[in-house]
């Protein structure tokens, strides 16, 4: 098929719709949402994805009780602590010099913490294995990857060298638990016995991949109908780049993905790299709201009438690369003071002082007001 690049403004209205939460109904069956589950799909379309990839499932209900639970305790066994739990030590030698016996004796309680692999020693060997295997990996869950917890890493990327790295950033992740327990929300169950949810853990071989040459592609109805920049800044070698674009998108879906994906509607994302002569599959997700529309609005993708080869692709322009300075995933973030204080261990323990002299600051504060009733 010869596919053309339609552009077209962002709708301004849709956008103001969907903030006074005037959604279009789009129907999700359980089924659609299982077969974007990593496990589903990989066997199927491995060879077209950028790295190998490891699936642990299923998971130990031991592992899946310690990421539930709260507090991060990482494996005494790892080889690359996380910077935010290495000991610190106050000496003569450092400006914390004259903290109080108790200070000292917290912290030191703080980072000596029980090893919590005890309770799953066979599957934590596995997953160290893997990594030693790989290298380093990136990590995600049957459908979602921990980006939100990307600011506790001192790489600020998924980047894990070790087991201490991955359960960081897993018990950091709050789409971690979005897959563990609302993975269904928006399927109608009325009447439906919805399935049990399996979790998987995944572990791909890390890729360095650039950013300005991944794509969310959109499909309704077995239709390829939009596509849309991921990485939501302005990059200008990208609208000399479209039509080449579309049409390797286009050709790869035709080619690969329309007839063998097991879901009429379905939202899949790939990444080009120079040359520009090979499309990889990075992931699949389902045709509903929680999955982010990019440049698009989900009004809009339920909608929208295309062409059978005029398909809507948007990048982010010089004229509207404002309307998206917001970082990714920042809602998921924490006050700069503690991103700061991630790459620097004395930073790191100003800042805890900090919240205990709050803390003490507040408890005086309530036991006045207490007095004063």
């Amino acid at each position: 098929m010869d596919y053309k690049c339609k552009t077209s403004k962002i709708s301004e209205t849709a956008r103001a719709g969907m903030s006074e939460g005037h959604l279009t109904k789009i129907n999700v069956l359980a089924e659609d949402i299982l077969n974007c589950s990593y496990s589903h799909w990989y066997p199927k379309f491995k060879e077209y994805t950028i790295s190998e990839a490891t699936i642990f499932k299923p998971l130990p209900e031991s592992f899946i009780k310690y990421l539930e639970d709260d507090g991060i305790e990482l494996p005494k066994s790892s080889k690359k602590d996380s910077v935010l739990f290495q000991d610190v030590i106050p000496t003569s030698d450092n400006e914390y010099s004259d903290w109080e016996d108790e200070d000292a004796e917290a912290v030191t309680q703080a980072v000596h913490l029980n090893d919590p692999t005890d309770k799953f020693k066979a599957f934590h060997q596995q997953l160290q294995e893997t990594i030693k295997k790989y290298g380093s990996v990136a990590p995600k869950f049957n459908w979602s990857a921990p980006q939100d917890a990307t600011w506790i890493m001192t790489s600020r990327n998924m980047r894990c060298f070790s087991t201490s790295d991955l359960f960081l950033l897993l018990k950091s992740s709050d789409y971690v638990n979005h897959d563990l327990y609302h993975a269904f929300n928006e399927v109608s169950s009325i009447g439906v016995e919805l399935p049990k949810i399996e979790p998987e853990l995944i572990l791909r071989k890390w890729a360095e991949i650039n950013p300005a040459m991944e794509f969310r592609c959109f499909v309704r109805d077995r239709q390829l109908i939009a596509i849309s920049q991921r990485d939501l800044n302005y990059y200008t070698f990208l609208e000399e780049l479209q039509d080449e674009l579309m049409e390797k998108i286009g050709v790869f879906y035709d080619d690969f993905l329309m007839a063998k994906f097991d879901s009429n509607s379905f939202v899949f994302d790939v990444y080009i790299p120079k040359p520009f002569n090979k499309v990889y599959l990075i992931d699949f997700n389902p045709f509903q709201h929680q999955t982010d529309p990019l440049l698009f609005t989900w009004n809009e993708l339920a909608t929208i009438k295309v062409e059978e080869d005029n398909i809507i692709f948007r990048l982010v322009t010089v004229h509207n690369s404002g309307r998206f300075v917001t970082k990714a995933h920042s809602q998921n973030h924490v006050p700069r003071d503690f991103l700061d204080a991630s790459t620097d261990t004395q930073a790191m323990v100003e800042f805890l002082k900090k919240m205990k002299e709050l803390e003490m600051n507040g408890d005086a504060s309530d036991s006045e007001n207490e007095e004063a009733l």
